[in-house]
């Protein structure tokens, strides 16, 4: 069974503590990365090669819209599964985080629950896969 490794980018520290330790409650998991801008985001994704990104749309000096932006720009490997979370769940920041890539979008008021559900169900689909070299 291969480790399902997940990058965190979020500018709240107690925001991005509880993502943390959202993941630590689910089995063969890791976080590889955590960052709250972008430019230290995009050197920490494209070195660790996370199989998920989990980032927000509002960040110090920045936006997550912009990070998957550039991710693509940079031809950077995609992750498998790219989830934003937002205080701002607009239907524009929504519809920009699924035109950059985003598979899911989360109110980080009313759905941080849900996080955890799709990182459950993907890392169960993830377990029934054989383990890859990330190079």
């Amino acid at each position: 069974m291969r480790e399902l490794t997940i990058y965190i980018v979020e500018d709240s520290t107690p925001v991005r503590e509880r993502l943390i330790e959202t993941v630590r409650e689910i089995p063969d998991t890791r976080v590889v990365g955590q960052a709250a801008e972008v430019p230290d985001a995009l050197e920490g994704v494209r070195s660790s090669r996370p199989h998920v990104l989990i980032v927000d749309v509002q960040l110090r000096g920045g936006s997550g819209i912009r990070l998957l932006k550039q991710l693509r720009a940079t031809g950077a490997p995609r992750p498998e599964l790219v989830i934003v979370v937002t205080n701002y769940p607009t239907d524009d920041y929504r519809q920009a985080s699924h035109d950059c890539g985003a598979d899911h979008f989360f109110d980080k008021a009313s759905e941080f629950d849900k996080v955890r559900d799709v990182l459950m169900s993907h890392r169960h689909r993830a377990a029934s896969l054989p383990q890859e070299p990330r190079s």
